[in-house]
C-alpha cells in the first residue's frame, strides 16, 4: 500500500491510472497560456465569452482520459469542473485529448475582469502513470489584458489604469495652473 502515491490504480472508479497535470502547466488564464489553437474537433472557437482548454496526454504515454477534475480559480472564488467519457456541449474526451469550455470573464471593452484560472487538475486513464499537459487554449476573441491569476475571495474593485492616468494627468494641469498664477502674483505685487 505504501508508496501507490497519485499513481495508485483508481480501482474504485472502475479501474485505471489516477495522474496529475505537470505543474508547469498551472497557474495560467486560457489568454496567458503559450499555446493558443482553436481546432473544431477540440471544443471549437474562438467564442465571444468562452475559452477553450485542451488537456492531452503525452505522445509516449499509451492510454486514454476516462475522467479528468480541473480546478480554476476566480475572483469569486475556486471552481471545479469535470469531464466524463460522456461527451457535454462544452466538453468532451477524445481519445488521449480532453477539452472544456470555461466561461472568459470579458467586460464590454474586452478586458478580463474574472478570468479562469487552472490551478491543478488530475486524471484518471486506461495506460500508465505520469503527467498530463494543458496542450493549447483557444482564448475568447476580442481579449486584450491577460493576468497569469485573478484574485480570490471577495470581489475586488477599484480605478483602471485609464481612469488613473486621467487623474493624474488633471493633477498634473492644476498643479501647472497654480504655480503659473503664484509667478504672476510675484511680478505684480
Amino acid at each position: 500500500m505504501i508508496g501507490l502515491g497519485s499513481a495508485a490504480p483508481a480501482w474504485g472508479s472502475g479501474g485505471g491510472t489516477t495522474i496529475n497535470i505537470d505543474p508547469a502547466d498551472t497557474g495560467t488564464t486560457a489568454a496567458a497560456f503559450g499555446t493558443h489553437r482553436c481546432d473544431p474537433n477540440l471544443g471549437g472557437g474562438p467564442f465571444q465569452a468562452e475559452d477553450v482548454w485542451v488537456f492531452a496526454l503525452p505522445a509516449a504515454q499509451q492510454g486514454n482520459f476516462t475522467s479528468l477534475t480541473i480546478e480554476f480559480a476566480t475572483e469569486g472564488g475556486p471552481v471545479t469542473e469535470n469531464i466524463t467519457t460522456t461527451p457535454a456541449g462544452d466538453r468532451a474526451i477524445v481519445g488521449n485529448r480532453a477539452w472544456i469550455r470555461t466561461p472568459a470573464g470579458l467586460s464590454s471593452t474586452g478586458e478580463l475582469v474574472n478570468p479562469f484560472a487552472l490551478t491543478n487538475a488530475t486524471a484518471v486513464i486506461t495506460g500508465t502513470d505520469g503527467t498530463f499537459d494543458l496542450a493549447q487554449t483557444c482564448p475568447a476573441s476580442g481579449v486584450t489584458a491577460s493576468p497569469s491569476l485573478p484574485v480570490t475571495g471577495a470581489a475586488v474593485s477599484g480605478p483602471t489604469l485609464g481612469k488613473l492616468t486621467a487623474v493624474g494627468g488633471g493633477l498634473i494641469m492644476v498643479g501647472l495652473v497654480l504655480l503659473r498664477a503664484q509667478r504672476r502674483r510675484r511680478f505684480v505685487a
